[in-house]
């Protein structure tokens, strides 16, 4: 009876043992090799040229992205060909969208649109942030009548690559530009996407007609929110450009919020409580050397501030603070309070009504206020002609050029107002 606690060892046999080692050493080698020619494949055609893809498929002939490149670069020169290049290309890889959208243009052209037209809708699915597949699936839509889709495809563009808006942004501007067309906007107005405020500060600048730019700014869907500071600035740049000057007047009033309203009057801001804007029918204040210009507080006012203007003795003439008006023809009255604050007699200042922007061409203009005194009320009674007189300006203006020798000095003025007389 055998020992069943020392069993005898079994012994290796020397020829079995040399067949195992061998067999394993040609694996190795094997999966060496393919390690070596999938590598040089993958290099190849992650060159991405013509002599890259046909380099890689002599390694390995059914590299997805080698034959997807092959078929790309003979989808024009030789169809037939590209073809099944493409279709196995996307055997190998079914996630490549780029080959089916590639392979779309090619059947489409061969009046197989409907097997295209699946095709691109996976390719919409699989490459939906990738930027060449949303570019060529924007293309494809649009030139088969499906303007929608590819307005879609765009818009996803520009969010994820902005550097399109180089090709984009002009072709939306002639969209916008022609009446027939305008329509496919409408869902970018209804919902503006991010890079809408890029491209309709773009549009202002560019757009041939102003009713283009007319129709992307009241279109936009806001919902209860007035237009940023900034696209009402460029807008309304546009209209005054264009002199256009009721639809400037409606698109600033528009513009306004419920604390701006408060301000409203022929003469907006007349008593200097709200912020200077520098937009629309708001006051302008351009910057001189040598003289200062604010909206702060004194003694004295009616409500919290009032207008400034200071000066060092070395500025050249002063004509810079304006405000646009936009007054029916007929009498009007200008009225106000000034403060004199040590002005000489030649650094005197008054105020100028006329016709035109920026220059005036005055039609009336007040005694000039120099000197030293407590506050005073002043007026200004002037008409508005019927004729070749759209927008007025009224502009505070210094009589005569300051001189080094009249020295520092300045003035006050608050509760500025237009009233219609009959």
């Amino acid at each position: 009876m055998n020992d069943l606690r020392h069993p005898h060892p079994i012994r290796s046999h020397p020829i079995r043992n040399a067949l195992r080692l061998g067999a394993l050493g040609l694996l190795l080698l094997v999966l060496a090799w393919r390690i070596l020619v999938v590598g040089l494949a993958d290099d190849y055609a992650e060159e991405e040229t013509t002599n890259g893809a046909e380099a890689a498929l002599r390694w390995r002939p059914n590299h997805p992205a080698a034959l997807y490149q092959r078929g790309e670069a003979l989808r024009t020169g030789n169809p037939v060909v590209a073809g099944p290049l493409l279709q196995a290309s996307i055997w190998g890889d079914p996630t490549n969208a780029l080959a089916y959208l590639v392979l779309a243009d090619l059947w489409a052209s061969d009046e197989r649109l409907t097997a295209a037209v699946s095709l691109v809708e996976i390719a919409d699915i699989l490459g939906p942030m990738r930027i060449p597949a949303l570019a060529r699936s924007a293309a494809f839509w649009y030139e088969h009548d499906r303007p929608d889709l590819a307005l879609e495809r765009w818009s996803a563009l520009l969010r994820n690559h902005p550097e399109s808006s180089r090709e984009l942004f002009p072709w939306l501007v002639g969209v916008a530009d022609d009446p027939d067309e305008r329509a496919l906007l409408q869902p970018l107005l209804e919902r503006p996407p991010d890079w809408w405020d890029r491209f309709f500060a773009y549009a202002v600048a560019h757009a041939p007609r102003v009713e283009a730019v007319m129709f992307l700014y009241q279109g936009r869907n806001r919902g209860q929110d007035v237009p940023t500071a900034a696209e009402q600035r460029v807008y309304l740049d546009r209209l005054w450009k264009e002199g256009r000057w009721p639809e400037a007047h409606r698109a600033w009033l528009g513009g306004l919020d419920a604390q701006s309203q408060e301000g409203l009057d022929l003469l907006y801001n007349g008593g200097f409580e709200l912020p200077v804007t520098g937009i629309g029918f708001d006051w302008r204040i351009q910057p001189l050397p040598g003289v200062t210009v604010e909206t702060v507080q004194t003694y004295g006012t009616r409500g919290g501030r009032a207008l400034h203007v200071a000066f060092d003795g070395r500025s050249p003439r002063f004509r810079h603070v304006l405000h646009p008006l936009f007054l029916d023809p007929g009498r009007y009255r200008l009225q106000g309070r000034v403060r004199p604050d040590g002005l000489a007699a030649g650094q005197g200042l008054r105020w100028v009504v006329g016709c035109h922007w920026p220059d005036p061409q005055a039609i009336a203009t007040s005694a000039a206020f120099a000197g030293k005194d407590d506050w005073q009320a002043f007026g200004l009674d002037f008409e508005v002609p019927a004729a070749d007189c759209p927008l007025q300006v009224l502009r505070l203006e210094q009589v005569e050029r300051v001189g080094g020798s009249d020295g520092p000095g300045g003035v006050w003025f608050d509760d500025l107002a237009i009233s219609r007389r009959r």
